[in-house]
C-alpha cells in the first residue's frame, strides 16, 4: 500500500516537473519570436526624471553641441541625414591612441560616401587636443567636452566609447574600449554602401 503513495507522489511530481518545463518552453519560444520590447520603439528616445537617459540601441542620439579647438560649432543635429561616428577621449588614454589610426582610416575611406567622425574631447585644453591631433594627423572633426555636459548626456561610463549614429538620428551600435576599423566598417556599411 505505501508503494503505491509512493509511486503515486512520483508521478505528481513527474507531471509537476513536465508541466513546468512546458511552460518554460512556451515562454521561451514566444519571447524569441516576438522579442523583448525597447523603451526606444516606444519614446523615440529615453527620458528618466525629465532629462535624457544613456543612450540605447534604437533611441535617438542625445544632442552634442561644441566647440571645435579651433572655435569653430559642431552641432551633432547639423549631419541628420548622414552616418555618424561618435567617439569619446581623452589624450592620456593609451586605448584612444590606439583607436584613433583606425578612426582615421574609416573618415579616410567613407568620408566621401558621407561618414562623419565626430570624436569628442573629455575635459582637456584646445592647446593640447590640437597638438595631439595634429601629432596624429587626424582630419576628422573634434568636440571639446570642456565642462563635461556632453560626456554627461552620453552618461558615459570611460573612454573610449564609441556610438554609431543612422541618417536617421538612431542610436546602431555602442562599443565600449577600442573598436577597430573591421568592427566600425561593418556598422556603418548599411549607411554608407551605394552612396
Amino acid at each position: 500500500m505505501r508503494w503505491h503513495r509512493d509511486v503515486r507522489r512520483l508521478l505528481i511530481q513527474i507531471s509537476l516537473f513536465v508541466t513546468a518545463v512546458a511552460c518554460l518552453s512556451t515562454a521561451v519560444v514566444f519571447i524569441i519570436q516576438a522579442g523583448l520590447p525597447e523603451r526606444a520603439a516606444f519614446t523615440g528616445q529615453i527620458v528618466t526624471g525629465g532629462r535624457i537617459a544613456a543612450p540605447e540601441i534604437g533611441a535617438l542620439a542625445p544632442p552634442l553641441e561644441g566647440k571645435s579647438p579651433d572655435g569653430q560649432t559642431l552641432r551633432l543635429a547639423n549631419w541628420r541625414g548622414q552616418p555618424v561616428i561618435v567617439n569619446f577621449w581623452a589624450t592620456w588614454c593609451e586605448p584612444c591612441r590606439t583607436e584613433m589610426p583606425q578612426l582615421q582610416a574609416l573618415h579616410d575611406r567613407y568620408h566621401d560616401q558621407g561618414l562623419r567622425i565626430l570624436a569628442v574631447n573629455l575635459g582637456e585644453t584646445p592647446a593640447v587636443v590640437r597638438e595631439w591631433v595634429r601629432a596624429l594627423g587626424l582630419t576628422f572633426d573634434i568636440l571639446l567636452d570642456a565642462n563635461g555636459e556632453a560626456a554627461a548626456r552620453y552618461q558615459l561610463r570611460g573612454q573610449p566609447s564609441t556610438y554609431v549614429i543612422s541618417p536617421a538620428g538612431t542610436v546602431t551600435h555602442i562599443f565600449f574600449g577600442p573598436a577597430m576599423f573591421e568592427t566600425l566598417q561593418s556598422a556603418v556599411m548599411p549607411f554608407v554602401a551605394g552612396r
